[in-house]
């Protein structure tokens, strides 16, 4: 079934990006990070992404699920579900894209370093 690497990558992707939204309201004025100005919501997944990649390069899969479950769950569980809610887990398959490229660049990068580390 799940690798325990997997389980880890998973856990490690839910919390990340349900930080995302637990910081929101603390640095925006908004409740959700898709309405903040200036790029917050793609910054913030990009480096949630890079932190969860940096921890636990792979499973990549692992990445995408543990972004889009803890994004929907944190959702559905604080902010309640609404006539928008469809819509918003439609967008969110795709914001959790970039949260997934971020963790990729950011394992492929640990991976290298440790690699050249461990060479030298």
């Amino acid at each position: 079934m799940f690798k325990s690497s997997s389980w880890f990558t998973l856990t490690i992707s839910i919390i990340t990006s349900v930080t995302i939204w637990l910081l929101t309201p603390l640095l925006t004025s908004h409740r959700e990070p898709w309405d903040a100005d200036d790029g917050f919501y793609l910054a913030a997944l990009l480096i949630a992404g890079a932190v969860a990649g940096t921890i636990t390069p792979k499973p990549l899969w692992a990445h995408y699920a543990g972004s889009f479950i803890g994004q929907l769950g944190y959702e559905l569980l604080f902010l309640g579900v609404g006539p928008l809610v469809i819509i918003g887990a439609v967008f969110l398959l795709g914001y959790c894209i970039l949260y997934s490229l971020a963790a990729g660049l950011a394992g492929l990068i640990r991976t290298r370093m440790q690699k050249r580390l461990t060479n030298d």
